[in-house]
């Protein structure tokens, strides 16, 4: 990571995402002394987004996240533009958005289950309702622009609704052709159209959502007849059974025109938690986590292993960074780019994010194993005690008589700038060393592992070959054994990709011996000589016949270049995906990946080499190499294993 990876005031970590809002990324929010705290980093930078109103409608809800409290809406702990790119940045959590679970569901074949699916939209309404039952100024807090991209599934299986205060400024892009096309059908027709906001406009939201994650299918647009026809038929994605008359019901008072919906989202999440409640839908977050968990396996290992690296470089942060207090800022003109809480200058926050402790301790790496082994055990237990019969506890939103007065937010004076270009480039520096020694320490374990399977199989092999030529036995004064020396294993200078036959160097002199005067009783078997260390003179056929003709070579070994070996090569490249933020900083880059191809064609394993560009760049370029379908490498005709050096280049044309 280099300087080019800074944004505004934040470290862009990882790449997570890129959906019809914009991009997501993990961020460090950089300050005067060190990484002040973890944020998910919305950057709402698509095509088709009016920018100067995105920015206005952050300016004017900046203080939303301190008014919202609800665990089922994300906390905003800072808004502002970047070079006239809008953002927001959340407080972090593992997980993904419900867009890439609908992504994930179809690439897997794993529908969401229906108590999953009512599950999910429940809390999507609580979070709503309580929004709703929450003044800001002088009106209540709606949303005005719910779509899977702005909802957040974390790992344990909590719902988090993002985006209150950009939605203001995102409807009035609804009507872009791009915008329509992308996120038009989560959105009711009513906002499309450009008609002033109503309170039913997030219940359509809710409904359009239900009905994708029950059936596996978008919602269709609204007919002058509504959907009805559309929604009696409907069937369950997970099992193929008709949706039950009371969800077609709902979802019939959801989907239909403004003047016959559900009035608002705290109605509608009274009718969800009531139909769960009768007819026993007993969804749990553990259940939710234990479905997650089976769907994002391999992505949810993978983050966990870039997290403890980060916190690894965390720790290194904190011990190096001199103790000293926050001081005050000082009294300054308003900024439109601001933060919602006071400045941090101590580690606590970063501490929290992490789950780092107040002191090193070497227990650390047990007690986060623990933790995740529990979570599972927990899902587990849930899933198979509580099943489908239990029902967990509805929490009601307050009742509309009460809302919460909050007074609108007071200008606070605007951020020092952070760490100079130096400091953050040694971070940077450090972080990268960190990685490397992580990255060769992985390597050397499976090259290891390689070496110890390839000298078992050689002493299997000896031991075979030592077994078939092994003579008859006759009297003990007729044998004639000679001794051979052990085959060593290949040497890694030699590479590990394949066993070498025996070599056929003369064996020693046998000592004379004096001629048998006649055979010896059968019943004198003498004992066989170890078969590590003896073998017979000569040989039989059959042993000879055994090595490979290739050389030793075998289909999927892992090999280096050399004679004999055709390296891999690209038979079809995917496009390559530009990403939009690197675009609008007019980046241009060239990106180094090694790619492991293996035998099959396909890309084992895709690791970026060399200084990283930044701005989701190597993540493309890993995505791009993870895509394309490759030709095999072949040694001596076999189609093996290899790693290749692939460069990709991102470049502008015309500006």
């Amino acid at each position: 990571m280099n300087t080019r990876d800074q944004f505004g005031n934040y470290l862009l970590l990882k790449r997570l995402g890129e959906d019809a809002l914009g991009e997501t990324f993990r961020a460090g929010k950089v300050g005067r002394q060190t990484l002040e705290r973890v944020v998910l980093l919305r950057v709402l930078n698509a095509q088709g987004f009016d920018a100067e109103r995105i920015a206005r409608s952050l300016q004017a809800r900046a203080g939303l996240g301190q008014a919202l409290k609800s665990p089922n809406i994300g906390h905003a702990v800072d808004v502002g533009q970047v070079r006239g790119v809008p953002y927001v940045a959340y407080d972090y959590s593992s997980g993904r958005t419900l867009g890439q679970l609908f992504e994930q569901s179809a690439r897997r074949n794993s529908p969401l289950p229906v108590d999953h699916a009512l599950l999910v939209a429940e809390r999507l309404a609580l979070g709503l309702a309580v929004a709703f039952e929450t003044r800001f100024g002088d009106d209540r807090v709606q949303h005005g622009f719910v779509v899977p991209g702005f909802v957040q599934v974390s790992n344990e299986g909590e719902l988090k609704l993002l985006g209150f205060e950009a939605s203001a400024g995102l409807r009035e892009s609804a009507a872009h052709p791009l915008i329509k096309q992308a996120v038009g059908r989560y959105l009711a027709p009513e906002v499309v159209a450009g008609q002033p906001p109503s309170r039913a406009d997030d219940v359509y939201s809710l409904g359009a959502v239900l009905f994708e994650m029950l059936t596996g299918q978008q919602v269709p647009l609204m007919p002058a007849g509504g959907l009805g026809p559309v929604l009696d038929p409907a069937t369950s994605a997970a099992d193929g059974a008709p949706l039950a008359p009371e969800i077609v019901a709902l979802l019939k008072r959801t989907l239909c025109p403004r003047d016959q919906r559900i009035a608002d989202a705290v109605t509608w999440h009274k009718t969800i938690a009531k139909l769960m409640a009768d007819a026993g839908y007993g969804a749990t977050t553990f259940n939710l986590a234990f479905f997650l968990h089976n769907l994002f396996r391999d992505e949810i290992e993978r983050e966990g292993r870039e997290i403890e690296t980060e916190k690894s470089q965390a720790e290194q942060l904190i011990a190096a960074a001199p103790a000293r207090a926050a001081e005050p800022a000082a009294p300054a003109a308003p900024s439109p780019v601001r933060e919602s809480g006071p400045v941090r200058e101590d580690t606590s926050v970063l501490r929290e994010a992490y789950g780092l402790p107040a002191k090193k301790s070497s227990n650390t790496g047990v007690l986060v194993g623990a933790g995740v082994g529990a979570l599972a055990i927990l899902g587990v237990v849930g899933y198979l005690l509580l099943g489908r019969g239990g029902s967990e506890p509805v929490v009601e939103p307050p009742e509309a008589t009460a809302p919460v007065e909050v007074a609108p937010p007071v200008a606070t004076a605007p951020e020092p700038t952070g760490m100079t270009p130096e400091q953050i480039q040694a971070l940077i520096d450090q972080a990268l060393a960190e990685q490397k020694k992580q990255l060769e320490a992985g390597l050397q374990a499976q090259t290891d592992q390689k070496l110890e399977e390839l000298q078992k199989k050689l002493a299997d092999a000896q031991k075979a070959r030592v077994a078939a030529a092994t003579p008859q036995p006759v009297a003990p004064t007729a044998a004639r054994i000679e001794n051979l020396p052990l085959q060593s294993a290949p040497s890694r200078a030699e590479g590990i990709d394949a066993m070498s036959p025996p070599a056929t160097t003369p064996p020693p002199a046998a000592k004379p011996q004096p001629e048998p005067q006649a055979p010896a009783p059968a019943a004198t078997t003498p004992k066989p000589a170890p078969a590590t260390s003896q073998r017979a003179a000569t040989p039989p056929a059959s042993a000879a016949a055994s090595v490979p003709e290739s050389g030793g070579v075998r289909q999927g070994d892992l090999v280096s270049p050399g004679p004999g070996v055709t390296p891999p090569r690209v038979v079809r490249a995917p496009a390559l995906s530009y990403p939009p933020l690197a675009k609008r900083m007019q980046r241009e880059a060239t990106v180094g990946v090694r790619v492991l191809v293996d035998e099959n064609g396909r890309a084992a394993e895709v690791q970026p080499t060399g200084s990283k560009a930044g701005f989701g760049m190597d993540d493309a370029a890993v995505d791009y190499a993870r895509n394309c379908v490759w030709e095999p490498a072949r040694k001596n005709g076999i189609k093996v294993k290899m790693w290749f050096d692939l460069k990709v280049s991102f470049t502008l044309r015309g500006g």
